[in-house]
């Protein structure tokens, strides 16, 4: 069991690289093809197909089998990079990005069940806490290099570095997961199984938390590197620079807090992260000057409150599921697609009204203020 966890980082080391490579280069990319206020709409659309495809993941699932299932979403993900790479025209080039973010998010939703197979719910928060940190070292490596190196390469060569890390993740899950033994599952149809989740208190609670801060994730990874290039004149090697820095916490912090979570809960914790991300990102608002290490400062500190967010957010969710449940972390993760879904929409009226582009910062850590008060709603009970 300890080994097949290992692995489990291992390959979730490997494909939080490919993601990270591309991830705050994604918009722009695509304004490339569109105009870049409807770039979000771009991602609403991916994050509607992510629903769908998380919707019917458990099916199929439980036919194949979590290694088949794998292997396939894998392989489906390394043709889309290559489409990336090849695309030469705006239809398609948004649609291949629909199918590849909705891809990215069947492989996250696979290595969560897994992860959920090889645990025990006495470590789940140290667990899930190492789980993050390690995913967490592979974007600020990724921002490392993309600032000392790649982002002096065209968007499409970031592309086809993860292509090629993609090809090493799907090798190591050929090799390391075929003898996996799969749970016997749950057999309920989507519209039972939605309604038991939301039926149960903490399951939904744990929803609202996630779904929060993946709003919080999208508006960030969307219109941050939009604003710091084109509005605040930062190139891509100082954007490097910076993310590599405001990714610190998800790195340091997770697997502390992870083993934090199994022995008092999650209740403070949650409420400080909202606490620090939502002020962090009103202060946002208030700085209009190109300062390199200001932005990274400011910026670290709301990862700070995301990533403590994030870690407890996992633990407490997955404290109140079995290994049999594999449907349950379908509805779990469809909130990051969901915000993205909402998030780029509501951005979209935002702009119509908001006089700078940086009053998106304002409205954001308002947003977030809401967590403190959903987090401060967990009893000793629940947990």
């Amino acid at each position: 069991m300890i080994y097949n966890r290992k692995i489990i980082y291992l390959v979730g080391f490997i494909f939080s690289l490919t993601i990270a490579l591309p991830a705050y280069i994604n918009s722009s990319f695509l304004s490339s093809f569109v105009n870049e206020k409807f770039v979000g709409i771009v991602y609403t659309l991916g994050s509607i197909g992510s629903i769908l495809a998380l919707l019917t993941a458990p099916a199929i699932w439980r036919i194949i089998g979590g290694y088949k299932f794998l292997l396939s979403i894998t392989l489906l993900n390394i043709l889309s990079l290559l489409a990336l790479i090849l695309v030469k025209n705006a239809w398609s080039a948004v649609i291949i990005f629909i199918i590849y973010f909705s891809l990215n998010i069947l492989i996250f939703f696979s290595l969560d069940e897994l992860l959920k197979i090889f645990s025990k719910d006495s470590a789940t928060g140290r667990i899930r806490g190492m789980y993050l940190s390690i995913c967490g070292l592979a974007w600020i490596i990724s921002q490392l290099a993309f600032g000392a190196v790649l982002g002096k390469f065209p968007l499409r060569i970031i592309y086809l570095i993860s292509l090629a890390i993609m090809l090493l993740f799907f090798t190591i899950s050929y090799l390391c997961f075929s003898d996996i033994s799969d749970p016997k599952y749950d057999r309920m149809g989507v519209k039972k199984y939605i309604g038991k989740f939301f039926k149960n208190k903490n399951l939904f609670r744990a929803y609202g938390i996630s779904f929060l801060l993946q709003l919080f994730y999208s508006w960030m990874v969307i219109y941050t590197p939009i604003y710091l290039s084109l509005y605040l004149g930062f190139s891509w090697k100082e954007i490097g620079i910076i993310f590599a820095i405001m990714l610190l916490p998800f790195f340091i912090i997770p697997f502390q807090l992870g083993k934090y979570a199994d022995k008092i809960g999650e209740r403070k914790m949650l409420m400080s992260g909202f606490t620090i991300a939502s002020f962090a990102t009103l202060f946002l608002f208030l700085i209009h000057e190109h300062n390199l290490w200001l932005w990274a400062l400011l910026l670290l500190i709301t990862r700070v409150g995301a990533a403590s967010i994030e870690v407890m957010s996992d633990a407490y969710f997955f404290k109140h599921i079995k290994p049999e449940n594999e449907e349950f972390v379908g509805v779990y993760r469809s909130a990051s697609p969901v915000a993205y879904i909402l998030g780029p929409l509501l951005a979209s009226l935002v702009f119509i009204f908001i006089p700078s582009f940086g009053f998106i910062y304002l409205i954001l850590g308002a947003f977030m203020l809401y967590g403190i008060y959903l987090s401060s709603t967990i009893r000793k009970s629940d947990i």
